[in-house]
């Protein structure tokens, strides 16, 4: 089964200068690429034999979960070896993959739908103040994800010594203790996406009934469509610096896309400032929702199982393999007996 998949061009020329004043560069009024053609997402097919599961939403699933189904991943046309999946397509999961350049950087994005929201699904390395890592890769093999990315890395250890916010995972609150500073993620219990802005604890408390998953780092990328250049440029997220970075973003109903760009240690790219992200983010049409996550060499994507092994498909041009606390992934639900 073949599958073209075109690859994402920006067509407008603004692009924040480096050297502006970061109230310049957070002007709502500043022009926005727009994006054309964009990969589509592919409609699940249709269930002609076997049934889609629901998981337990507190539960492990490593020993239940269905692995990728091998005759359904998609390739490009002209992909004889069948080396590099573009797509993959069961009647639970679709996945189809693009690749796009902006601001003198290349970046990879991951389009995704599901049959239920139980098939999205968080994983931590260690418990909250472990010191334990582990590769996005290896995560992913551990869960037999379809397609994963980095989370958050949520603080509470000597690498980040952050604390604050919120830690949700898989219904179960690690940590509540909101500074009023940081805008939150929620993900609740119909795979749907909410940003608190500055949230504080009293903010936070009635989502945590429905909410799944809460993450803390951002800034909110795109709230209610529109894109958010009104963060707080002084909280340390490096908004100025030309870096790999992470977007996570819902496009409908149990309906994704994932963004990744490359940084200066990949060749022939120089990185994006928070505004070139938002910029590039709010110009794919249907993004509602957009959230940034852990950015740098922690940016992953995975995406393909070849054998018994997982790969991951961004910044491929550096060595580099980055020790994850998390990751954010999504697990096929088709069950062919």
């Amino acid at each position: 089964m073949g599958l073209l998949l075109a690859g994402l061009m920006l067509v407008s020329g603004f692009a924040a200068a480096e050297s502006e004043p970061a109230e310049a560069a957070a002007d709502e009024t500043a022009p926005v690429e727009t994006a054309a053609p964009v990969v589509p997402a592919i409609d699940l097919p249709a269930l002609k034999e076997g049934q889609i599961v629901e998981f337990p939403v507190e539960q492990k699933i490593k020993k239940n979960a269905t692995a990728p189904h091998e005759d359904c991943y998609l390739y490009a046309d002209g992909d004889t070896e069948m080396k590099d999946a573009t797509g993959y397509a069961d009647p639970s999961i679709t996945v189809s993959i693009g690749r796009g350049r902006a601001y003198d950087t290349d970046y990879v994005y991951a389009r995704v739908k599901i049959a239920n929201a139980s098939q999205m699904r968080t994983l931590m390395a260690s418990p909250l103040g472990n010191l334990n890592t582990t590769p996005a890769h290896e995560l992913a093999k551990r869960v037999k994800a379809v397609v994963a990315i980095n989370g958050d890395y949520p603080g509470g250890d000597k690498r980040t010594k952050r604390t604050k916010g919120v830690v949700m995972r898989q219904k179960k609150l690690l940590r509540q203790k909101c500074d009023g500073k940081y805008d939150i993620l929620v993900i609740d219990k119909n795979g749907d996406m909410h940003i608190l802005v500055k949230a504080k604890d009293e903010d936070v408390t009635p989502w945590l009934e429905d909410a799944v998953n809460i993450f803390t780092f951002g800034p909110a990328l795109v709230i209610d469509g529109k894109p958010n250049y009104e963060f707080d440029h002084e909280l340390n997220v490096g908004p100025n610096k030309s870096v790999q970075r992470m977007a996570f973003c819902q496009t409908g109903p149990l309906e994704y896309l994932m963004l990744t760009c490359e940084g200066p240690e990949n060749e022939g790219s120089v990185g994006m400032t928070i505004d070139q992200l938002i910029s590039v983010v709010s110009s794919i049409p249907g993004v509602q929702n957009a959230y940034n996550l852990d950015g740098g060499s922690s940016s992953a994507i995975v995406f393909r199982r070849e054998g018994k092994n997982w790969k991951k498909i961004n910044a491929t041009s550096s060595p580099k393999v980055q020790q994850l606390k998390d990751i954010i992934y999504f697990v096929s639900a088709w069950d062919r007996k």
